[in-house]
């Protein structure tokens, strides 16, 4: 099922400002958010759960979910497929939340299970088969384009996806649920989840994929509290020195395709591993290459701990690049998206560099 999330204008718990108003069809009279919204209402026991290598999206819009639900009076418990990353430990002082693999004692049957940020079984790694059976509902709650022609991937009956590609991040999506819902107000702790969500997910409000409603945001949480500076202090000032060396010698070897329109990093684990840097310690590296003036799409080549090759696709916003993702079994945004590939770093390069040379040739002979 694919669910285009609205938004229509009205007031959120109180204050001033209005909803911005980017769509004609209000949410609330699809069938799709009525069975979601009945789902959230009617659950006891929520569990709530984000992608591998969880970013601040997904981290955010968890603490954001969770905290509101808890405040309704449901159990509500967060479950990762990867521990969390040390820079979003404000999220979560007391690291009783956002808890990873081992670190939750799991129910033997939840009411609901919300995934954020994903709509890509895969993404869970083992969570998925261990825990798409204990949920008596499973809802995607997703910004990224829909699954084409992913055979592998298969929903079961008791799974819905609520996907809104033109959100900037799941914090703007559950911005707008919780003033539907109504079930509770937003507190400080809620606010700091879905600003952290609004803010990552933009890049500090520099995507094109940046709304009004993103601005709004920010400014209806900083209200209620939130410090922007302590937040961008904690998840962007939070390097080792070893890892600006990692940089420095990736920033040294950066590779420019011949009409210099794409341009790559590439990152075996011997190197990562020698500067004792994680994978989310390197997540940033990708942004350093938008500043080239020709390259139109820039991509960042990772081993992982498991051997496979993480590549994440960037575009300055003139050629779409989800679709070479979606060609090798990943997805994301339009401008931003991303592939795991269990080849060789090498052949990994070789064969997406190849296709996105293709890619930007086509657009450049006819704009498609």
């Amino acid at each position: 099922m694919y669910l285009p999330l609205f938004f229509s204008e009205g007031g959120v718990f109180g204050l001033s400002t209005k909803v911005v108003k980017t769509k004609s069809e209000s949410l609330s009279k699809s069938k799709e958010f009525q069975k979601f919204k009945l789902a959230l209402e009617g659950a006891k026991r929520v569990l709530v759960s984000t992608h591998a290598l969880p970013d601040g999206d997904g981290l955010g819009a968890e603490a954001a979910l969770c905290h509101y639900l808890k405040r309704a009076r449901k159990a509500c418990r967060v479950y990762n497929p990867d521990p969390l990353p040390k820079r979003y430990k404000f999220l979560d002082p007391k690291g009783n939340m956002l808890l990873g693999p081992g670190e939750v004692e799991l129910w033997d049957t939840c009411d609901l299970w919300v995934i954020v940020d994903t709509n890509d079984p895969r993404r869970l790694g083992k969570l998925w088969a261990e825990l798409s059976l204990r949920a008596k509902k499973i809802v995607f709650l997703d910004h990224h384009q829909e699954l084409t022609s992913v055979p592998e991937v298969v929903y079961p009956p008791h799974a819905l996806l609520v996907v809104d590609p033109d959100s900037s991040s799941i914090g703007e999506s559950l911005y707008h649920l919780f003033s539907e819902l109504n079930l509770t107000k937003i507190n400080k702790d809620v606010a700091l989840g879905l600003y952290v969500s609004v803010m990552t997910d933009t890049n500090s409000f520099r995507y094109s994929r940046t709304t009004a409603l993103a601005h709004q945001i920010a400014g209806e949480m900083i209200e209620l509290g939130v410090n922007p500076e302590e937040i961008y202090q904690a998840i962007y000032s939070s390097k080792e020195v070893s890892h600006l060396k990692l940089l420095g010698h990736m920033l040294q070897n950066v590779k420019v395709g011949a009409n210099a329109k794409v341009a790559w990093l590439e990152m075996d684990l011997e190197l990562r591993k020698k500067h004792q840097a994680s994978a989310d310690d390197t997540q940033s590296f990708l942004n350093l290459l938008l500043l080239l003036k020709d390259s139109e799409v820039v991509c960042f080549f990772r081993e992982e701990d498991d051997g496979s090759v993480r590549v994440s696709l960037k575009s300055k916003g003139k050629i779409p690049i989800s679709k070479v993702a979606m060609e090798f079994g990943g997805g994301g945004h339009e401008f931003a998206a991303g592939v795991a590939l269990n080849m060789p770093l090498d052949r990994t390069v070789e064969a997406l560099i190849k296709r996105i040379d293709a890619l930007i040739d086509s657009y450049e002979k006819f704009g498609k």
